[in-house]
């Protein structure tokens, strides 16, 4: 379980605080990125006040019919002033974006941790798209906090306060304070206004993207179907209107973004003016030289870089911490089953359910009701019935995707709240039906569940999974890179190599979900005989779910339901053997 605080829902504070949390180790350079900008910024405050004092200081003279002094010296600093900034200015931003990739890097970290923990039950309740939204957009978007929040803020503090303090100096303090008043505006008032609306449309935006993002997701994945069913020009429409969703959502930030920056350059502006207006009287009575009255304004005037961060921050961060709450509640969900502390005793593993009762979640009945069947250790127990009868919902609970709700599911005697989840996925491999590859070598694809698995063991899987022969004919052999989704190679030959892949595994208890559904039958003859070697030389239990009957004898045992109960089980010959019988009728229904 994860350590990490969970703040509350929508507490600005309390999200900051976990963020902060979340990256605490990577943060100390940020103290150096925020030095680099107060620097930064004052070096730009010098080099203007600098060139206007010299501008000022050279009229004058020049008006009193003496000379300009030499600028070379001038020159020479503002130079000096202007490579100190760039290096300043890099040091800022690579320090910065270091914390903020590096914090990004962690936050989808965390955000994967979760979803391990709550998996494979999550996997029934999440959206693709939805999640890939928030591990992607929303982490980048985090990016804010971490690169361009503290840094902004410590120099809207420090900046001011030493430029202030130095045109205090330099003029009278009258001067200073004028310059204060402008400047206490734009930087506490203007990032204020539109707060809320910016907020609550920062929300209102990545709700909408998420929603654009699953239906992209969805047309991606189902393009085959959409274009044969002449669909898409309706998901376009549709993916136009979750456009204009999106749209209409971001036009409030937009507006507030829009006033806040006028507002921001209105007082920009009105500082060098306030800063003339009260210097006027102290220059006309020769308390304050023009030259050094002009620097003061030019310094008041480059101070709106300072002013023009703190109010970009404001439309930023509501964005930031918006992303925030959505990768927050993924990361902090609490996790739906919580693991256990018990270790599978070595040996041989049964699989029993016990009574069990088990209804999906928002269906309208229950899928198994009282089931009570065991797979014997070392055994092939094949659990068979009509499409609906309950054999893949059983198969799934051995796995744990769920609990019962009455009832309990049992591997190698301990029922499966106890086991630690890593225990019992150690020792317990499934095949689905609909395998997933990876866009990888097919090697690497099969190597999947043992990385340390040399080539030879690969190949050993895949001849036993009958695919060694068709892997070795494809362009580059076990190094060919498969497409997305396995989608370069057939539908049996992804089952086989989903098949190989746990296989190399060398679990304890193995899975079969219909495992040759999309293999003929002298290919289905193969895999059977080669998993049945296989699992009788290491001992393995088979579970095997299958609507394919021609082959049941060579079960050991045959589990038959219907309707979420058991209406039969026992060897294969025994049942057969029982003309009326449920496995009798389903066979010959096939035949």
């Amino acid at each position: 379980m994860s350590t990490t605080p969970s703040p509350r829902p929508g507490g600005r504070r309390a999200l900051a605080g976990w963020l902060l949390s979340v990256t605490r180790p990577v943060l100390p350079p940020l103290l150096g990125s925020a030095a680099c900008r107060v620097a930064d910024q004052l070096a730009g405050v010098a080099l203007l006040a600098l060139a206007a004092h010299a501008v000022v200081d050279a009229a004058l003279r020049l008006a009193a019919g003496g000379t300009v002094p030499p600028l070379g010296p001038v020159a020479g600093a503002m130079a000096a002033l202007s490579l100190l900034k760039a290096a300043l200015r890099y040091g800022e931003q690579l320090l910065g974006h270091t914390v903020a990739f590096t914090s990004l890097e962690l936050l989808r970290a965390e955000l994967f941790r979760s979803l391990a923990r709550r998996a494979p039950r999550v996997l029934t309740t999440a959206r693709s798209g939805d999640l890939l939204a928030r591990a992607t957009k929303d982490v980048d978007r985090i990016e804010v906090f971490f690169a361009h929040t503290f840094a902004p803020v410590v120099s809207a503090l420090l900046v001011p306060l030493a430029v202030l303090a130095a045109i205090g100096g330099a003029t009278t303090w009258p001067v200073a304070a004028a310059g204060a008043a402008v400047l206490a505006a734009a930087v506490g008032c203007v990032p204020l206004l539109g707060r809320r609306m910016t907020a609550v449309g920062s929300r209102r935006v990545l709700a909408a993207r998420a929603e654009l993002t699953q239906h992209v997701t969805d047309s991606v994945q189902g393009l085959a179907e959409v274009v044969g069913y002449g669909r898409g020009a309706e998901r376009l429409e549709r993916t136009r209107l979750h456009d204009d969703d999106l749209a209409a959502a971001g036009r409030p930030p937009a507006a507030a973004g829009a006033l806040r920056r006028g507002a921001g350059q209105l007082l920009v502006l009105a500082g060098p003016i306030a800063v003339v207006a009260a210097g006027a009287g102290p220059v006309g009575a020769g308390v304050v030289s023009p030259a050094a009255l002009a620097a003061a304004a030019a310094a008041v005037l480059r101070l709106g870089e300072v002013t023009r961060g703190v109010e970009e921050l404001a439309g930023s961060l509501s964005a930031a911490l918006a992303a925030a709450a959505r990768v927050h509640a993924v990361a902090c969900a609490p996790v739906e089953m919580a693991d256990g502390a018990v270790i599978l005793p070595p040996g041989r593993l049964a699989v029993s359910w016990e009574e069990v009762d088990y209804t999906y979640p928002e269906a309208s009945r229950a899928s198994l009701r009282g089931v009570s069947a065991r797979a014997e250790a070392g055994g092939w127990t094949c659990l068979v019935g009509a499409s609906g009868s309950g054999k893949t919902t059983l198969a799934r609970l051995a796995l744990r995707f769920d609990d019962p709700a009455r009832g309990r599911v049992r591997v190698g005697g301990v029922d499966l709240r106890d086991l630690e989840a890593e225990s019992m996925r150690d020792r317990v491999a499934l095949v689905a039906q609909e395998a997933h590859l990876f866009r990888m070598s097919v090697a690497d694809n099969v190597r999947l569940a043992r990385p340390c698995a040399t080539r030879e063991q690969v190949e050993a899987a895949c001849r036993i999974a009958a695919v060694h022969e068709d892997v070795v004919a494809m362009p580059a052999g076990y190094d060919t890179v498969l497409g997305e989704r396995g989608a370069t190679v057939s539908g049996g030959q992804r089952q086989r190599i989903a098949l190989a892949r746990a296989l190399l595994a060398l679990p304890d208890v193995l899975v079969l979900d219909e495992f040759t559904s999309h293999l003929d039958p002298a290919v289905d003859a193969r895999v059977r005989d080669g998993v049945r070697h296989w699992a009788d030389r290491n001992e393995v239990t088979v579970v095997e779910i299958t609507h394919r009957l021609h082959r049941i004898e060579q079960a050991d045992h045959v589990v038959v339901l219907d309707a979420g109960r058991v209406v039969q089980s026992g060897p294969p010959g025994e049942l057969l053997a029982q003309a009326e019988g449920p496995l009798a009728r389903l066979r010959a229904r096939q035949e």
